[in-house]
């Protein structure tokens, strides 16, 4: 994995610091939270792996949930210390780490989140051990939420945001469609950092290797990113509420999953 290459891009434009509150990121954070709180039951331990700034950390949190934060961007560990003592949200731990290498106990927690290193594990083999590290620290049926980035999320923002006229996008694309191996080499920060996109079967594929035997795989955004004039819509509550209906009703379609920006994998622990 290039980690220095990805702590810099975070450290550098500490994009972070409040991509969810922005434009259709915001349908990400809301669809995220919807799919959070169906796993939730009070008082949990939960680890929130790749968590960033803890956006998702200090809002289970705040329900009353124990929190440990870890996430392997110098940025985002400072940012979240400091939320955590200004806004007086003591989380159970906030660390620097490794989603490969975990410093909890076996059994520890009863939800996972790994909302940011499978996308970031260009190695199968890495992304496979981040998998089972995170089934490793789950109890007995507690549940991994994962997400991940669809393999065509360059070609659908490419052409929504007007990138794929620029030859370097381009073949940047090129390459994602090939492998999923997303490489920046002009560090253009609109073109994100090195990434892996998945496709739908690679997902299924990872989960089995990991040990798990149950998972579900949702759309996160579905269509909803790809609607033209979304921030018009996103503002006016009966459209909004309109558009996650259908997002939420064909969530489980592949070829909504396919279309999707962000896709959840929500796995069960047996065993």
């Amino acid at each position: 994995m290039p980690t220095n290459t990805i702590n810099t891009f975070y450290n550098s434009t500490q994009m972070e610091a409040d991509r969810l509150g922005q434009h259709v990121f915001q349908l990400e954070k809301i669809r995220s939270q919807e799919i959070i709180l169906r796993y939730l039951r009070p008082s949990m331990h939960i680890a929130d792996i790749g968590g960033a700034t803890g956006a998702y950390s200090f809002w289970l949190h705040d329900m009353g949930h124990l929190v440990h934060l870890l996430d392997a961007a110098e940025f985002h560990i400072e940012t979240a210390t400091k939320i955590s003592i200004t806004d007086n949200k003591p989380l159970a731990s906030i660390s620097l780490g490794d989603a490969r290498q975990l410093p909890f106990d076996d059994e520890q927690f009863d939800l996972v989140l790994l909302f940011g290193p499978l996308y970031h594990l260009q190695e199968k083999d890495d992304r496979i051990k981040s998998i089972a590290e995170a089934k490793r620290v789950l109890k007995k049926d507690g549940v991994l939420l994962a997400a991940t980035i669809s393999r065509h999320a360059s070609l659908f923002d490419g052409f929504w945001q007007g990138f794929i006229d620029d030859p370097a996008f381009e073949n940047i694309l090129q390459q994602d469609l090939k492998d999923g191996n997303h490489f920046n080499p002009v560090r253009n920060p609109m073109y994100f950092t090195d990434a892996h996109f998945h496709s739908y079967h690679e997902i299924e594929e990872e989960f089995t290797a990991a040990g798990f035997t149950e998972s579900e795989t949702i759309a996160i955004e579905g269509f909803g990113w790809l609607v033209p004039d979304f921030m018009k819509r996103w503002d006016d509550e009966d459209a909004r509420n309109k558009m996650l209906q259908y997002i939420r009703q064909t969530e489980n379609d592949p070829i909504m999953i396919g279309i999707s920006a962000h896709v959840m994998t929500a796995a069960k622990k047996h065993n």
